[in-house]
């Protein structure tokens, strides 16, 4: 795993953590709000998986 992909990702997992508590905050269902946690993960390292590797 390359550096980038690994800053986006704990970023993501951040912004997703953020995300979840501001959703908790204002319709209290706890299941469907953690999801955004590892969506924002993956949104975070999107562009470092998308990106095409120079061979």
């Amino acid at each position: 795993m390359i550096p980038q992909m690994k800053h986006g990702l704990i970023l993501g997992a951040v912004v997703g953590a953020a995300l979840t508590a501001f959703m908790y905050y204002y319709n209290h269902n706890l299941l469907v709000d953690l999801i955004m946690i590892p969506i924002g993960a993956i949104m975070g390292a999107a562009p470092w998986l998308l990106k095409p590797k120079n061979e």
